[in-house]
């Protein structure tokens, strides 16, 4: 393994400056679950066991549709991106996958991304299609629909780009691909409803009828944008019939800021793993819509309840209860890196804000990014 962006030493020098009340605090805590008959270190080691991926995408900063704000440093390429997963993951030691995204990762040599990631102490999660946006050399556009396009050709392209996606996640030990596409309207009368559903789910037959034998294909449903009157997989009813009428191996992925204001996503949760369909999750927080705000940050009370409901189906796994995890937050005016570290306040490491500058100083040095 090569050297890890962050020196053990540097970690546990930070660390140290609050190690007294660290461990003050927890003794509190665990006298006080004691009393109810809760033993802290079965707690502390179920908690030890629990993972979520990283996005690629979410190494640098994020944008809207009026502006984004470079900084310096900012990564580049999947290389870069990869070096900012591993700090990532020596902070708070529970992001050891990257869920990747193409063709914005495409690489040339996919074998040997795989042994640069494991030399840093990641694995691959979900690999991430992409039929929401015209790449260059693209043949034809997705303004006007990919999956549910009514060309057909265009339809058969983002099929192709999907089974792409699929061998390069092969190469990378990846078992999982997501597939989230944008196709809809933007008024009434612009598409048949109906039919649009029936061309989404004819091309998505074909990419589940390349998915390998251990692998899933995880629908991803959002209410808008860039639709903004209908979307074809718009929530998760739509979701959970796609699922259904295309296989076993299709499952439904939940983004929490996917949803109307005020849905009872937990309830949500609840139904998918009824019907043996809970895939995975996104996490993040959202206020007015998909604000893919920091987990946690707006509703906490709400991931507290999402979360118990996983644990209800890990307890009563019906079929099976494998869903994968990730972090999908978009840090538009903040360091990326910043917020994955500090957010969840009980994770084993984490360096106090005083102390973080010491960590920017040692990590990897890049040109400032300008565009």
């Amino acid at each position: 393994m090569t050297q890890l962006p962050l020196s053990a030493d540097l970690i546990a020098e930070t660390n140290a400056c609050h190690e007294q009340a660290l461990e003050e605090d927890y003794g509190a805590l665990g006298r006080k679950l004691a009393r109810s008959g809760i033993d802290i270190v079965a707690v502390q080691d179920r908690v030890a066991a629990f993972s979520v991926a990283v996005p690629s995408w979410g190494a640098g900063r994020g944008g809207t549709r009026f502006a984004k704000f470079p900084i310096a440093g900012e990564p580049t390429n999947i290389h870069e991106k990869l070096e900012d997963c591993a700090v990532i993951n020596q902070l708070c030691r529970v992001t050891p996958r990257v869920s990747p995204h193409f063709p914005w990762d495409k690489v040339s040599d996919f074998a040997a991304l795989r042994e640069e990631a494991a030399s840093l102490g990641l694995g691959w999660d979900a690999v991430n299609s992409n039929t929401f946006q015209d790449q260059v050399g693209q043949a034809h556009t997705y303004a006007n629909g990919s999956l549910a396009a009514q060309d057909a050709v265009t339809r058969q392209q983002a099929v192709d780009h999907n089974i792409e996606c699929i061998e390069i996640g092969r190469q990378l030990g990846s078992t999982d691909l997501t597939v989230w596409v944008g196709d809809g309207t933007n008024f009434p009368g612009q598409q048949d409803l109906g039919r649009s559903l029936d061309r989404y789910l004819d091309a998505a037959s074909k990419v589940y009828a390349a998915l390998p034998d251990d692998w899933r294909m995880l629908l991803e449903h959002k209410m808008f944008e860039p639709a903004f009157y209908s979307t074809v997989i718009s929530d998760w009813g739509s979701s959970i019939l796609a699922a259904q009428e295309l296989g076993p191996k299709a499952k439904c992925l939940v983004d929490l800021g996917h949803h109307a204001p005020n849905v009872n996503i937990e309830q949500i949760v609840a139904r998918l793993h009824r019907f043996g369909k809970l895939g995975g999750f996104h996490f993040n927080d959202s206020k007015y819509g998909d604000d893919d705000l920091d987990s946690g940050s707006i509703n906490p009370h709400q991931l507290f309840l999402v979360f118990n409901e996983l644990v209800e189906a890990e307890l009563n796994p019906r079929d099976g209860f494998n869903p994968s995890y990730m972090i999908d937050q978009s840090h538009n005016v903040t360091d990326p890196i910043d917020p994955c570290c500090h957010r969840p306040r009980r994770s084993r490491v984490a360096l106090p804000r005083r102390c973080w500058s010491i960590a920017k100083r040692c990590m990897p040095r890049r040109r400032p990014t300008t565009r």
